[in-house]
């Protein structure tokens, strides 16, 4: 009995249990997860609605060469991806929708956590999320579905999402290894339709990092796994689409006419027979090309895409080098389908056609129209015009100085800085065109044109040893080595001396040993050679811990051993100018301000001799009694003897005036202590002893020690 009983509460109990899981799962479909899930139905809706209100054209695809610029940004999602990113515009009107399914799902996730919803919430969450572009936000949501539910039914979709998260934040690496793992889960979980999109990514990645070898192999994986036929339509059109694009036109003329075995729409069918006709165009069957395109023009569902028929015509005039019949044809294209992007492109290709048979004029004006309309080759056109632009302005400068140069006419140094700057510009652009030879032409020519003592000279040696390399590295190891040793603190010499191995060392000592040939020159008495070594230093070590003793060192040499003291000024201002707190400046501050002062007129008391004249008694000259004696006789005055005065008073008047009757003698004796230069200098310049910047290098009479070089 009490056994019956108890299975019965059991089975009550279980039945309880599943009656509130049924319950909770209804509530939670009904009151929430419905209302999201037509929400979400209803945005993708208007999506579409208004997809399919834009006008639907056929793609433009061009064959790449080596000048073509693909329109990647530089910042922001790859160009495939696009196509996923809802605009503002599209996101406004259905901004309420996507908010309130983040609220309802929240909702679920907090009320209803034990539902069967939960996957299929967080996915709608993710969705909602990723139509806001709030990508971040998306990618939390996916990788919490895919950590709860690694085999649900979703994760094949959360996966794909998850990766295009990735991809539009430009995790490219991510990116690739969550496209691998949705092609395993949806191989897994026959999810063809993910998979068929997965493939078309890892393609168009592919594409996108230039491995176009490897685009080609996801696309045929997609077109023989895919079972719908108007879906492998469009991937065998894209897939003849790349194989056109890389320039493969055998093969894309192939894979053009394979997509009518499926079930092209009507624009797939208008793109694969207009490429067609493109390929035999590009492989020279003119004829066969001329056909398809009578047959698609003479297609009244066709009509509105004539403007592309017309420019597929005017490639076969270009290729087949009718230049008369293509400037006819021009202008009736530019009045009957003005700005036209298929048009636009024959343009470009009709600029590459004259640029790479040089008439660099005749292609400049091609890319001019081709740079117009947005294309996938307007970046392109448009760095073209720019660069053949700068082409002609430099050419303009640089010819008229060649012909000069070639005369052997003399050019001063500012005019070859210019020279040399617009020939080294030149070259630049040269690189930039894909002409190497011209490029290693110019920058020759800069660096045999460039002044010497220019630093701009450093840059065109390095430039020109890093473009030779490659085919002669000896050559441009020697040039490196000699950017080093003439140009060491440039951004060029740092460089160059640490691609040949040099140490930080090798700076310090190159200083050191300049200075101590200076010095060494000095004592020898080869003061220019010295002065040169110091002023070495000065120019091109600025920074370096030498430089103000050695403009200290050429002061003091032009003062002490030249004897030039307006030279010796010279440095010492320069050095109480470049390096006013060294101990130098300190030193010579003093008698450079007095030097300034006397060389003015005026001496301020603050400068004039401190110690006291010292006063020496003079004894009073007498001009009038003194009289040169004769030999033998005791010279005798009247002075002495005041009676004689007396007695003899004409010869007393006599003795006066007589100092008068020379007045020019008598002034110059007057004058003679002032007018003396030397005297008035001995009183005036106070003694100021400067230490010899060579003391140190100076041989020690007491102690017979080596002399080390200063540090």
């Amino acid at each position: 009995m009490y056994k019956y009983l108890a299975a019965i509460s059991l089975g009550i109990l279980l039945l309880g249990s599943g009656g509130c899981k049924q319950y909770d799962n209804f509530t939670t479909y009904f009151n929430t997860y419905y209302n999201a899930e037509r929400l979400i139905k209803e945005t993708e809706e208007d999506f579409e609605y208004q997809e399919e209100k834009r006008r639907v054209k056929p793609r433009i695809i061009v064959p790449d060469n080596k000048m073509y610029v693909p329109a990647i940004p530089k910042t922001g999602p790859p160009p495939f991806l696009t196509e996923f990113i809802i605009s503002q515009q599209k996101l406004q009107p259905v901004k309420t929708k996507l908010d309130s399914i983040i609220i309802k799902g929240s909702k679920i996730l907090s009320k209803h956590p034990k539902s069967n919803y939960i996957e299929g919430t967080l996915y709608l969450m993710a969705l909602s999320f990723f139509y806001q572009n709030q990508w971040i936000n998306s990618q939390i949501k996916c990788s919490e579905l895919i950590d709860k539910y690694p085999d649900g039914e979703m994760s094949p979709d959360a996966h794909l999402l998850m990766a295009k998260d990735y991809l539009i934040q430009r995790k490219y690496l991510a990116g690739q290894v969550l496209l691998s793992r949705t092609v395993d889960i949806a191989w897994q979980k026959k999810r063809y339709d993910i998979l068929s999109e997965a493939f078309r990514l890892e393609a168009e990645l592919s594409l996108f990092l230039n491995d176009t070898e490897g685009a080609l192999r996801p696309y045929k994986q997609a077109i023989v796994q895919c079972e719908d036929d108007e879906q492998r339509a469009k991937w065998q059109l894209d897939l003849a689409s790349l194989q056109y694009r890389i320039g493969k036109f055998d093969r894309a003329e192939i894979s053009f006419r394979k997509v009518h075995e499926y079930s092209p729409d009507y624009l797939g069918i208008f793109e694969a027979l207009l490429y067609e006709a493109a390929c035999k165009t590009r492989l020279g069957n003119y004829e066969e090309a001329e056909k398809i395109l009578d047959r698609i023009e003479g297609d009244g569902k066709f009509q509105e895409w004539r403007a592309n028929i017309l420019a597929e015509r005017m490639n076969i005039l270009r290729l087949q080098k009718k230049d008369t019949l293509f400037n006819k044809v021009t202008v009736y294209a530019d009045s009957a389908y003005p700005n036209n992007d298929a048009i636009s492109t024959v343009y470009y290709e009709m600029g590459m056609d004259n640029f790479n048979k040089n008439k660099y004029v005749y292609a400049r004006n091609y890319f001019a129209r081709a740079k117009l309309i947005k294309t996938p080759v307007s970046n392109s056109a448009d760095r073209m015009y720019k660069l053949l632009n700068s082409w002609e302005s430099k050419r303009n400068v640089t010819v008229p100085l060649m012909q000069r140069w070639s005369t052997h006419d003399t050019l001063n140094d500012s005019t070859l800085s210019v020279f040399a700057l617009n020939l080294f510009e030149t070259g630049r652009i040269h690189e930039q065109l894909g002409n190497p030879d011209s490029a290693e032409f110019y920058f020759k020519f800069a660096k045999d044109a460039s002044p010497p003592s220019e630093k701009a000279s450093a840059r065109y040696l390095y430039v020109y040893a890093r473009y030779i390399e490659d085919n002669e590295p000896t050559v441009a190891d020697s040039i490196l080595d000699y950017i080093v040793q003439v140009f060491p603190t440039t951004e060029y010499g740092i460089d160059a001396r640490k691609r040949l191995g040099y140490t930080e060392e090798f700076l310090i000592d190159t200083v050191a040993e300049l200075y101590k040939s200076g010095v060494s020159l000095r004592k020898n008495k080869e003061y220019q050679y010295a002065l040169q070594q110091f002023l070495t230093i000065y120019d091109k070590y600025p920074q370096n811990q030498f430089a103000p003793k050695a403009l200290y060192s050429v002061g003091w040499t032009y003062e002490n051993d030249i004897k030039n003291r307006d030279s010796a000024i010279h440095y010492y201002l320069l050095l109480l100018e470049k390096y006013p707190n060294s101990e130098y400046a300190r030193d010579i501050r003093a008698m450079v301000d007095f030097a300034n002062a006397v060389k003015d007129g005026k001496v301020p008391d603050s400068l004039k001799a401190r110690s006291l004249l010292k006063y020496e008694r003079k004894m009073q000259i007498d001009t009038i009694a003194s009289q040169p004696a004769e030999q033998g006789k005791k010279n005798k005055s009247l002075f002495n003897d005041p009676m004689e005065i007396l007695d003899k008073p004409t010869e007393f008047i006599k003795t006066l005036t007589e100092p008068f009757s020379n007045p020019e003698k008598m002034l110059e004796n007057a004058t003679k202590d002032v007018t003396d230069p030397k005297k008035i200098q001995d009183r005036l310049t106070p003694e100021i002893k400067f230490e010899n910047p060579f003391k140190d290098l100076e041989p020690d009479s007491t102690k017979e020690k080596k002399v080390e070089p200063p540090k």
